[in-house]
């Protein structure tokens, strides 16, 4: 006994994929033997397109070109003798219209695929980083301020103001070695770096004990005009003082020790650096996410 639904449902897909055969094989298709070929064949296929479709075709021809430039730039032996637009034609050749807009939107999918990767492993890696730093930073983190100091001194026959800083060794070990240490001073209210030193205390056979202190004398003489209050302190020393008071920030950093005969430094990059090349990267990478890679997408710009 036949089974006439399934039967009909079987003559029914037949029809139809006759129908996508006969419509398959009679677009026309871009032959990219030659330039002069691609040419005519292209101006073929124009006649039959709508203005949307002959803007979406030559998005889809550059988009085609780039891809082939990248191609040789990536494997230039493979593609040895052969130009750009030799290895484009051979992209294109033998595709309808509809094959060569999807080609080139499979190109801009795997693009942007592979931008998504690598942003995802950039953000990674600075992560990565930011944690190593974060690491050194508590490993180097063996002093502290013990006292600060406002004196006078002379300067070039000048009395100006210096900042006297005691910086205490806390470790329980004997720290041996040479001890590079930043001090900053930034003007509170705009951030500007007023004085930067960077000193290396003592050589590699120095031993400081937990308690000893390292004392570094900073000039101030560059404030005179843009802070005034400093330069008129009736009384001097003034002991352990209230920087913001003088519009002044202390920052004290350990750049460089060498605990257990291993040095260990600072990177020259800062997390705040990170945390902003990481905030970026996660920008770009939530715009990438929204990309559908569809030739819509772009906007046709004169050549």
């Amino acid at each position: 006994m036949t089974n006439k639904p399934a039967f009909m449902q079987l003559k029914c897909f037949i029809v139809l994929l006759s129908v996508s055969f006969i419509f398959n094989g009679c677009q026309e298709k871009f032959n990219g033997k030659n330039e002069q070929d691609f040419k005519t064949s292209r101006e073929k296929i124009e006649k039959n397109l709508s203005q949307s479709e002959k803007i979406n075709l030559e998005k889809a021809l550059r988009v085609i070109a780039l891809e082939a430039m990248k191609l040789k730039w990536e494997a230039p032996e493979k593609y040895d003798n052969k130009s750009f637009n030799k290895i484009s034609l051979e992209m294109i050749d033998g595709l309808s219209f509809s094959s060569v807009i999807t080609l080139a939107e499979d190109i801009l999918k795997t693009q942007n695929k592979k931008e998504i990767e690598k942003l995802t492993n950039e953000i990674d890696h600075l992560t990565l980083q930011k944690n190593e730093i974060a690491n050194t930073k508590k490993t180097l983190n063996l002093f502290r301020i013990s006292e600060t100091k406002l004196n006078k001194t002379s300067f070039f026959d000048e009395m100006v103001p210096e900042l006297e800083v005691s910086y205490q060794y806390i470790g329980k070990n004997k720290l041996i070695g040479p001890k590079t240490i930043q001090f900053e001073i930034r003007k509170k209210s705009n951030n500007e770096v007023l004085k930067s030193e960077i000193i290396v205390n003592g050589n590699s056979e120095s031993i400081l004990e937990n308690g000893e202190v390292i004392t570094e004398y900073i000039i101030l003489g560059q404030t005179k005009e843009t802070n005034p209050k400093l330069w008129n302190v009736q009384k001097y020393p003034v002991d352990n003082p209230n920087l913001s008071d003088y519009d002044l920030v202390l920052n004290v950093t350990v750049l460089a020790l060498t605990p257990n005969g291993k040095k260990i430094e600072m990177p020259k990059i800062s997390i705040e650096q990170i945390n902003n090349e990481i905030k970026n990267n996660q920008t770009k990478l939530e715009e990438l996410k929204s990309v559908k890679g569809t030739l819509d997408e772009l906007e046709l710009t004169e050549q």
